[in-house]
């Protein structure tokens, strides 16, 4: 992934956003993939190319379905698409 992508994996999805780019103190949030139903939802204003990016990623989440995914250093896991 490009070095201005920030990509965080939370208790009910990922976030994507941008790191050089603030917005009330944090990263630009630019979409949102979540685990159970794995649609990505795109923020407004979303730049082209980084969009291209985190679709690419996106992708490779979504050919998951039905595999356990590791969401914390803790090793809690969830179940893609489930």
């Amino acid at each position: 992934m490009g070095s201005r992508l920030f990509i965080g994996f939370y208790p009910t999805g990922i976030v994507y956003a941008d790191k050089t780019v603030e917005e009330a103190g944090d990263y630009k949030r630019l979409a949102y993939l979540n685990y159970r139903s794995l649609e990505l939802e795109f923020s407004r204003g979303c730049p082209p190319d980084l969009q291209r990016e985190i679709k690419s990623h996106v992708k490779g989440i979504q050919k998951k379905r039905g595999e356990r995914l590791r969401v914390s250093t803790a090793g809690q896991t969830v179940v893609l698409g489930a």
